[in-house]
């Protein structure tokens, strides 16, 4: 398997753009904390009072990030080489047809 660089710069900006659309878990147990991301949640925000800037009350979980960065990027790859095949293989019967 050959390392697509494209295909993993797109799967980290999916991966974080995903964060903010698909929230993992809305509350924690006890209500002060959302959870973010997804397949795994990687990015915690705190509820804390309005003096406190979004930075102070954000948390990432750098392994976790990671994993779903890869997770996604398999998924990609996988997608690209399967379409690859397919689209190869309709080029074949094509070219099977003419003869």
């Amino acid at each position: 398997m050959k390392f697509n660089k494209k295909i993993f710069n797109l799967s980290a900006w999916i991966t974080l753009l995903i964060a903010y659309v698909l929230p993992y878990q809305s509350q924690s147990s006890d209500g002060h904390s959302t959870y973010l991301g997804y397949p795994l949640s990687f990015l915690t925000i705190n509820n804390t009072p309005i003096y406190k800037t979004l930075f102070m009350t954000e948390s990432i979980d750098i392994f976790t990030l990671t994993i779903d960065i890869l997770i996604v990027y398999f998924v990609m790859h996988f997608a690209n080489v399967y379409l690859s095949k397919v689209k190869l293989n309709k080029g074949m019967n094509k070219t099977k047809d003419f003869k």
